[in-house]
């Protein structure tokens, strides 16, 4: 059962494991079930599947929207069923919450927007250091390509405790700075990663293409991979980070004949969920290495892509 000194992580994977659903983190304390409540089943397609809600502070709070079923999962109020107020004040605690990070989010972001010239700055580095250009020419980028994204190089990662020198991947869509990605140089697997400014919202990678003209377009995973498949001549769109794919970003696909997912070789079963949501227009694409691999070290064509792309598994 709960205790008072467990994480909020270990409330919701206790939660999940008590309830058997799948709790989505909605913003500060709250997460909503994407499998329906336990108790009224209410869980099928356009019935609400949200209604069931966790609220996981100190007294981690079950509670049904539709059925009105909730209970204390903290071992110290186990057998006390939550008041109507109890219910309504960790609802607006909720809200007020989720208010707060929305500000701090637009703040962050408005921010985040001003920060062009920062990712010019590292671009501009470029010029006075073969080493960053010889290492993105080794990663398959193009000198043009180099110069359309801004890709580019940081002395000292700002967000890196350790100060690291790092090569920079500006995320923009629409014409705004959403953020600037720092490969760090040197970093293990797992560590290479860090974001300019810490806490702001997960986007989509090369997101102007959902505006394209192209009957379809391929998800992958990650900006270099991405970058890799538009430079082969794919219209595509990267998912960032461990984050993985938003529900929510699935209707901004809607003007796509087909959604090829081409994720890594072992990321089958994500690559399954991603297309899933795209009601009969995804596609999972089997690769035999990572496509940016292929096209890179393996000496794949586009055409070797396109076939892949051909014998994609329709969900």
């Amino acid at each position: 059962m709960v205790t008072r000194t467990l994480t909020e992580t270990e409330i919701v994977a206790l939660a999940e494991q008590a309830y058997g659903v799948h709790f989505r983190h909605v913003s500060g304390i709250e997460y909503r079930s994407e499998n329906g409540c336990p108790k009224c089943g209410d869980g099928g397609k356009g019935t609400g599947s949200d209604r069931f809600r966790l609220f996981a502070d100190e007294h981690a709070l079950v509670w049904c929207r539709r059925c009105n079923f909730s209970e204390f999962i903290d071992t110290l109020d186990k057998d006390r069923r939550p008041t109507y107020a109890e219910i309504q004040e960790r609802r607006l605690r909720a809200v007020e919450r989720q208010q707060e990070e929305h500000e701090r989010r637009i703040s962050a972001l408005e921010q985040m927007h001003q920060q062009m010239p920062v990712a010019e700055r590292y671009w501009r580095n470029l010029s006075h250091n073969d080493d960053a250009i010889q290492y993105w020419c080794e990663e398959g980028m193009s000198l043009q390509t180099l110069d359309d994204y801004l890709l580019g190089y940081c002395p000292r990662c700002p967000t890196d405790h350790n100060g690291r020198e790092s090569y920079t991947i500006p995320v923009i869509s629409n014409g705004k700075l959403w953020n600037i990605r720092h490969r760090l140089r040197g970093a293990a697997d797992g560590d290479k990663y860090r974001p300019h400014m810490a806490g702001l919202p997960s986007v989509l990678f090369n997101a102007d293409f959902l505006r394209s003209d192209a009957d379809s377009i391929v998800v992958t995973e990650g900006e270099k991979k991405s970058i890799i498949l538009a430079q082969a001549g794919f219209p595509n769109v990267g998912i960032m980070g461990k984050t993985g794919f938003r529900p929510e970003w699935a209707g901004r696909f809607m003007r796509f004949a087909v959604v090829y997912v081409a994720l890594d070789p072992d990321a089958e079963d994500r690559a399954v969920e991603i297309a899933a949501r795209f009601k009969g227009r995804g596609r999972v694409v089997a690769l035999p290495a990572k496509v940016d691999d292929m096209l890179v070290q393996m000496g794949a064509t586009p055409d070797d892509v396109r076939w892949f792309l051909k014998r994609a598994r329709p969900l």
